[in-house]
């Protein structure tokens, strides 16, 4: 192995015998062949650890880091990060895998274009489930507005330790948004990789997210990312779009996955987010059941969430008007992506979906149309499902302004 390869990857691990082997698979076998491979087994109470050292006995590139006490994720990347010698970094988790061309075609954009950060699209799927939906890699008008997904990236090394952006110490959920919102305000250039994915498999029990109510009351980033952005965004529209959108659906909608006993602590977190904000700016998009001014008294914002709970899940898609007719799923993003997912269960075909954001070229396999190419048409024969929880009250507006009539000709979430 080079002294100083192309790009480090760092896979922290913790009792994943079941899914270690597919993900080192994905990264002895990558097409770049100038990378190191950390792994962190982060005392490892099953045969994680003799796996490592199976692999690490065939291929010189895999370095093993072996914690004596259960230290968390956080710390795990840290560690990898510290001794990393790459041009760049990227991080996967061991539960998960890569395409066997990901950082050959990351590491190409980065040089080409010297950017700080490059971007790939991801797939994911739950772990009994065989189909795997994507998410395609895109840069959105404020670069805080991004999924955050970190493991998307490969990062470039010096710019990490040049503004010391590392994973905090005691957060096991929504660490990698920390680091992320980090990343990206620091970085000055960040380019994307449509063509290449990361595969995110979602397991529902056992994994670190499954007793989210008492990890949000112990060790929770998201309120982090927030006194990060009121110290580091001083530009007010920027900070707007970031807050409002990263409040609205990394934190609104997330209080219908909270254990009951636990959602009086994740409305005060909320509440004191609000408060605490760096500019007074107005919510977009809330639903309808709240007031802005309900997010000023945590009390009242506990009563109205946990009286309108079934309103925060992705609701059941229930319409018999589409018979006959063309189906459309108007928003390509992870909503649209729950949408299709009901169509798919339900054995509705769909055309195409739609969406004015001229970046995104296909969508889980399909066509993606302007929506004004359909709206425009002399023909009505189609059915639009609006995906969007956050801009279903905009994109009905505009399905209205063109003649069409909710429940008739579009469905939209409440």
């Amino acid at each position: 192995m080079a002294s100083n390869p192309k790009v480090s990857v760092i896979v922290p691990v913790y009792n994943v015998e079941p899914y270690l082997r597919r993900c080192l698979d994905s990264l002895v076998n990558q097409t770049l062949k100038d990378i190191e491979i950390i792994c962190i087994n982060d005392c490892s109470s099953d045969n994680s650890l003799a796996i490592l050292k199976e692999y690490a006995e065939r291929d010189e590139r895999i370095n093993i880091i072996d914690f004596k006490e259960n230290q968390g994720v956080s710390v795990a990347r840290n560690a990898g990060i510290e001794i990393a010698k790459g041009e760049y970094i990227g991080l996967v988790d061991s539960d998960d895998y890569v395409d066997l061309d990901f950082y050959e075609k990351l590491h190409e954009k980065a040089k080409e274009t010297d950017a700080d950060m490059v971007k790939a699209s991801l797939k994911k799927k739950t772990v009994d489930r065989i189909k795997e939906y994507s998410y395609l890699a895109s840069i959105k008008k404020s670069k805080y507005y991004n999924e955050l997904y970190h493991w998307c990236y490969i990062y470039r090394l010096n710019f990490l330790k040049k503004n010391q952006i590392n994973y905090p110490k005691g957060i096991r959920f929504s660490e990698d948004a920390v680091f992320l919102v980090k990343s990206l305000f620091y970085s000055n250039k960040i380019e994307i990789v449509d063509n290449v994915f990361y595969h995110y498999i979602l397991r529902e029990y056992g994994a670190a997210t499954s007793n989210i109510g008492e990890v949000i009351c112990n060790a929770y980033g998201m309120s982090l990312v927030f006194d990060f952005m009121n110290k580091a965004v001083k530009d007010r529209n920027e900070y707007e779009d970031f807050f409002c959108n990263i409040f609205v659906s990394n934190l609104l909608i997330f209080f219908a996955g909270v254990a009951p006993e636990y959602r009086k602590n994740h409305a005060y977190i909320m509440a004191d987010i609000y408060r605490n904000r760096l500019y007074q700016v107005a919510l977009k998009n809330i639903p309808e059941f709240l007031n802005e001014s309900d997010f000023e008294n945590a009390d009242i914002l506990l009563k109205k969430l946990n009286d309108n709970i079934d309103l925060l899940r992705y609701p059941k898609i229930q319409t018999d008007n589409f018979q006959n007719r063309k189906l459309y799923i108007w928003g390509a993003g992870a909503d649209g992506v729950g949408a299709l997912a009901q169509c798919d269960n339900n054995g509705w075909e769909i055309e195409a979906f739609l969406d004015s954001n001229p970046q995104i070229r296909e969508f889980q396999g399909y066509k993606i149309l302007p929506p004004n190419s359909l709206l425009n048409s002399a023909s009505r024969d189609f059915f639009i499902i609006i995906s969007s929880r956050l801009y279903a009250n905009e994109i009905a507006k505009i399905c209205e302004q063109a003649g069409l009539k909710e429940g008739m000709d579009f469905w939209k979430p409440c």
